[in-house]
């Protein structure tokens, strides 16, 4: 913590351009995105959200393949895939989904006039993360590692969970998470479950033993825990509810009233009432745009089903950095892309990063140590003063 004070008199600072894209696709094609204006210029419309072309791209995606695909995963992880052939079948289609939307993504990127690479891709029973990094910024980045967790019956299958992804860029240290809570309107404890599990998992990285490592990294963290990480940026569909009734809510949304859905949101109240909620630290930027969930697919028609569900602002960007002043949102919006039940989210920041000098790091190291020393004298002097008193010595 006294290193931390002195951060600034060893450390040189600089700002780059952050976007995080989230959308639960519905098991929706890349090819799909056809017909409405929207959903032709959708990516791009993403990508030149930030002024100035991001330096970090983050796209996060939910459910890339369909139930069905889910139900047969589901199969194999339960059964162990006896039929091989099924098996086999599974795996090529599922992988086939993860690819197109990679291979679009990796298209749509490069028709930027900057040059980009792919610094991370996975995958998890639906959850999908693509990130790129622009080329200028590659040789700034170490340390990057990405997994994920489960969290779908009980921590065995990845249906829901989330996909982790780290790097150190300079000194300071990112962490992104792109994650599928449980659904279902009653299920608020459930979703806080899922979300503590995956920030307090104990080993998501490897450790770093390195000195100059630990100084990206903070509370005494070595990297391995998600809060360890000075930013941290969180998206996906939370899937947390409006509390209300459905004509209200769409009556609201209809007549533009959007603030008095604020205070019947269950991640609001939460962050706002919940004392042990683990995303009380994280901060979120005004919902000014409509809920995104839930439409009837091609059309702006809230879900006209047997079940009408209430709509809701299932689909999230929340971010947490040690130092508040080191993340500035950009802009966070929705888009009109049709072809999902969900509508697309994306968020730009402004994020501060630190380069360490390590001479004079060393100095103002040593000068805390001496404090340390100091301050270890006057606690044993104290400690002396209370067992001579209580005559135990």
């Amino acid at each position: 913590n006294e290193l931390l004070k002195r951060e600034r008199a060893f450390s040189s600072f600089r700002t780059i351009n952050v976007l995080v894209v989230s959308w639960n696709v519905d098991a929706a094609k890349p090819e799909s995105l056809t017909d409405d204006p929207a959903n032709l210029t959708f990516l791009y419309d993403a990508l030149t959200s930030v002024s100035t072309t991001p330096d970090i791209i983050c796209f996060g995606f939910q459910e890339v393949i369909d139930l069905e695909s889910r139900k047969m995963a589901a199969k194999t992880v339960l059964l162990g895939g006896k039929k091989k052939g099924e098996e086999g079948k599974l795996s090529e289609k599922v992988s086939s989904s993860y690819k197109r939307w990679h291979d679009r993504l990796v298209r749509e990127v490069r028709a930027l006039s900057e040059g980009y690479t792919v610094i991370h891709t996975e995958s998890l029973v639906g959850l999908f993360t693509c990130m790129f990094v622009k080329n200028s910024q590659r040789t700034a980045l170490k340390d990057v590692a990405i997994t994920t967790i489960k969290r779908g019956m009980g921590g065995r299958y990845g249906n829901k969970g989330g996909i982790v992804a780290r790097f150190v860029i300079d000194d300071s240290s990112i962490c992104f998470i792109n994650c599928h809570l449980a659904a279902g309107l009653h299920h608020v404890r459930q979703r806080n479950a899922d979300v503590a599990a995956m920030l307090e998992e104990k080993s998501v990285f490897p450790s770093s033993d390195a000195v100059e490592e630990s100084l990206a990294y903070v509370g005494g963290g070595d990297g391995s825990m998600v809060l360890d990480h000075e930013i941290v940026f969180l998206n996906g569909d939370l899937n947390y509810r409006i509390d209300q009734r459905r004509d209200a809510v769409i009556s609201a949304i209809q007549s533009g009233d959007l603030e008095t859905l604020h205070t019947h949101d269950q991640l609001l109240k939460e962050m706002k009432h919940n004392r042990g909620f683990r995303l009380r630290s994280f901060r979120e930027g005004p919902l000014t745009f409509a809920p995104t969930y839930k439409y009837d697919r091609r059309s702006s028609e809230f879900d006209t089903s047997e079940k009408k569900r209430v709509p809701a602002w299932c689909d999230r960007v929340l971010w947490r950095s040690r130092d508040p002043e080191r993340v500035k949102q950009l802009h966070y919006q929705r888009y009109e892309a049709n072809v999902s039940d969900h509508r697309p989210v994306s968020a730009g920041f402004a994020m501060t990063v630190k380069s360490v000098r390590a001479d004079a790091w060393a100095r103002e190291n040593a000068f805390a140590q001496d404090a340390w020393l100091g301050t270890q004298v006057e606690l044993l002097a104290s400690a002396r003063e209370f067992y001579v008193a209580q005559a135990l010595i």
